[in-house]
């Protein structure tokens, strides 16, 4: 007896405007002249920001930094495409989506030059959490999240970010069963770069492509050209209208490519070549964005000397801002962790404080700021 078919499926990518500059005009969403500009303006700030925390790094100035180089599309994209009071949850690859949402780059310079107290100074109207150091962690977060807004009839979508090798993990599996029998509305945007930290994404699954994982657990999946900023707002704003119509949760896998090292103690020469670079350095998010404009008799040449010029005068004032500020206080860390403190970290912060106003007393500590934060 011949086997019958129970099911068939199919996985659809969706790209608009090409590398080349080829245009498919019947896909081509409608973003106002002004938004459209002010997606490319972000990406572009973000692109030199990258660039100059990088060299802040080599310079001693920052501890460990992940560039985004190759990756503003799917960074800045998905966060314009949200209103306020919708969720945000990044990777710790995430600067770029926080600088959309409106956080000050200062932030970022202060972080990653290990000072917790730039991890969550997110605009007061925006609901944006901290990122998370372990990957994969925060999906069942977002999950959880997009449950809360369900059974609160609340309207707002929760969008999380992941990597390619994530989805070989538990918490991706566990994050989209929730997610998919509940219909929850969450997005789930997969930054595919190629690589998980030295892992080309050939080993790390065998799957042909990563958005035909979502099948299994009932979620809409897209594979889309990363590097295609049209496609990535599409895709995203109709995640994000199917998420407030109970239609349940979207799973889009965003092609990228990360032009840089994983971070700055990465070396990626010893895993890949240079002609691998350069072929993807040919599908730039931002000039065939500019491109784009260009075309549309929205930007010129003089217009984008005068954007970096701008750009780089703000930038400077936001590092400034960084090295100026005043150093923490060490009580920080036992600030915002409990509802209620473990005895063992009561008495710790207590012979800390002893410390603290010793040293004051004998003028070997200058005076410290106020602990931010709350102590359970």
């Amino acid at each position: 007896m011949p086997l019958k078919t129970v099911a068939e499926f199919k996985i659809q990518r969706l790209e608009i405007l090409s590398p080349d500059g080829q245009l498919d005009k019947s896909l081509e969403p409608q973003i106002p002249n002004e938004k459209l500009l002010e997606l490319y303006r972000k990406m572009a700030e973000i692109r030199l920001f990258d660039d100059k925390a990088f060299r802040m790094q080599r310079q001693g100035r920052l501890g460990t930094y992940p560039q985004i180089l190759g990756q503003e599309a799917t960074q800045i994209v998905p966060p314009l495409c949200l209103k306020p009071k919708d969720w945000m949850i990044p990777t710790y690859r995430g600067q770029g989506a926080y600088y959309a949402r409106g956080m000050k780059l200062r932030y970022s310079l202060l972080y990653w030059g290990g000072d917790d107290r730039g991890a969550a100074h997110f605009p007061p109207e925006n609901n944006d959490m901290i990122f998370s150091i372990p990957v994969g962690t925060h999906l069942t977060q977002a999950a959880g999240l997009a449950w809360g807004a369900k059974m609160n009839h609340d309207p707002s979508v929760v969008l999380t970010y992941l990597g390619d090798g994530t989805t070989s993990k538990g918490d991706f599996h566990e994050a989209l069963t929730f997610a998919g029998v509940y219909k929850l509305p969450v997005i789930y945007i997969v930054e595919n770069n190629q690589y998980a930290i030295s892992i080309p994404r050939s080993k790390q699954t065998a799957s042909q492509t990563l958005s035909q994982k979502a099948l299994g657990y009932g979620a809409v999946g897209l594979q889309v050209d990363g590097n295609d900023v049209l496609a990535v707002y599409k895709a995203v704003t109709e995640a994000v209208e199917r998420g407030r119509k109970g239609e349940g949760p979207t799973f889009l896998e965003c092609e990228t490519y990360r032009l840089g090292h994983h971070t700055t103690a990465d070396d990626a020469t010893r895993y890949r070549s240079e002609e691998e670079v350069e072929q993807w350095r040919k599908k730039d998010p931002v000039d065939r964005f500019k491109k784009y404009l260009i075309s549309k008799k929205l930007w010129d040449e003089d217009r984008d000397m005068r954007l970096k010029k701008e750009a780089e005068a703000m930038i400077q004032a936001e590092i400034e801002e960084y090295e100026t500020m005043s150093p923490p206080n060490p009580l920080n860390m036992f600030a915002n962790n409990y509802a209620t403190a473990p005895w063992h970290l009561v008495e710790q912060r207590a012979e800390l404080e002893e410390i603290l106003k010793t040293k004051q007393a004998r003028k070997e500590v200058v005076e410290l700021p106020p602990v931010e934060g709350r102590f359970p």
